[in-house]
């Protein structure tokens, strides 16, 4: 289970750093960071305590899912529930009295439109520092609890994977093979990271194909894309395989993208840009002369959100930290004809990339 704990003394710690007394967190993954819960539409931490604000509609989510923190609603008027923490008033109301209760001192805001922060600076009468980058820097380094969750669910989409492989026959459609691995993802008690992709034939050369009632005919590649949540945190798995053999065009560009991702891999570590991960696999498309097939960026942060820093991309400026956990998944994508993509979660460790997916990279079926 994930030690949020750790995580609220990680934001105390950046507070004393930036002499703040007071730090006010939106978004739903920046908030279920701090408590294990993304229902509240606030939280407030301070070196006494956190605090969160949540609508009526997600109070009770709030009450049963939070690790940790006292937890209030807000309503203009009306009639509470016993076990209501109720702040009459709106939004903007309920969190300047929660502001109030936090201390004195200044204040910083992650996670934050401009149009609320504007309201709140009016508000208090003080303008807030933004450590918006700081809270992302925070939660880029992954702790093993939090690594423990990424492996569990990497492991309930290699399940998913497994029994999608298992089910490919000639005339099954691409939406059948994704509601299975919906449904086996959801029998697990998780949910899916993102909707999957599945394409078979002509259909992978759509980087985000989306399930149709397409039908798998023999020498058809399958490409799957997938992910499960566990605790919240995320998985992302991409195989890609034929159907009933395997082709001399596809078995050569398979060889190569394989090629370019294990080339890729194999440089990461704590300091390297994450542009020149990004370039190695590049070069090495180049050099299979593929790489006018390679439309994407080749990869991005995982955690929380399917989707976060650092990104691995022409246009990165970041360096690699140790507790990144990172996709690495070069794909060519030839139109009218097919695509491949073989996409693993890398943890960068001060020893070198640790590949968190272990699924096999099956060239046909």
């Amino acid at each position: 289970m994930v030690d949020f704990s750790t995580h609220l003394s990680r934001v105390r710690e950046l507070l004393a750093e930036k002499g703040l007394n007071t730090l006010i967190v939106m978004g739903s993954s920046n908030i279920q960071y701090l408590i294990g819960s993304d229902a509240p539409s606030a939280a407030v931490v301070s070196f006494d305590d956190v605090v969160t604000l949540s609508s009526r509609l997600e109070f009770t989510r709030t009450l049963d899912e939070a690790k940790h923190g006292k937890h209030f609603t807000y309503l203009k008027e009306g009639d509470v529930a016993e076990y209501e923490n109720a702040i009459f008033g709106g939004f903007y109301d309920a969190l300047k009295k929660l502001l109030e209760g936090a201390g004195k001192g200044g204040w910083g805001y992650a996670g934050l439109s401009q149009e609320t922060r504007r309201r709140l600076e009016e508000e208090l009468g003080s303008a807030g520092v933004d450590l918006t980058k700081d809270f992302l820097t925070l939660r880029r380094r992954k702790d093993p609890s939090e690594v423990e969750a990424l492996r569990s669910a990497a492991r309930v989409a290699e399940r998913a994977l497994a029994k999608a492989i298992a089910m490919l026959e000639t005339g099954i459609t691409e939406a059948e093979v994704a509601a299975e691995i919906t449904s086996c993802i959801t029998r697990c008690g998780c949910e899916p990271s993102f909707p999957p992709i599945v394409a078979f034939g002509e259909h992978s050369a759509h980087p985000h194909a989306k399930p149709s009632l397409r039908k798998l005919r023999r020498g058809d590649p399958v490409k799957m894309d997938l992910g499960a949540r566990v605790d919240g945190y995320c998985s992302d798995l991409t195989r890609t395989l034929t159907y009933g053999g395997c082709y001399g065009k596809f078995q050569g560009k398979f060889w190569a993208v394989l090629k370019a991702q294990e080339r890729a891999i194999e440089i990461i570590k704590p300091g390297v840009q994450a542009r020149e991960v990004h370039m190695t696999a590049v070069e090495t498309l180049r050099r299979e002369k593929l790489l006018m097939y390679f439309n994407h960026g080749l990869g991005h942060g995982v955690g929380l959100d399917i989707h976060e820093e650092p990104y691995l991309n022409a246009e990165a400026t970041t360096s690699l930290l140790p507790g990144d956990v990172v996709t690495v998944e070069p794909g060519i994508y030839v139109h009218g004809t097919f695509g491949i993509r073989i996409e693993d979660m890398v943890l960068v460790t001060e020893q070198g990339p640790e590949v968190l997916t272990s699924f096999p990279k099956l060239l046909s079926l």
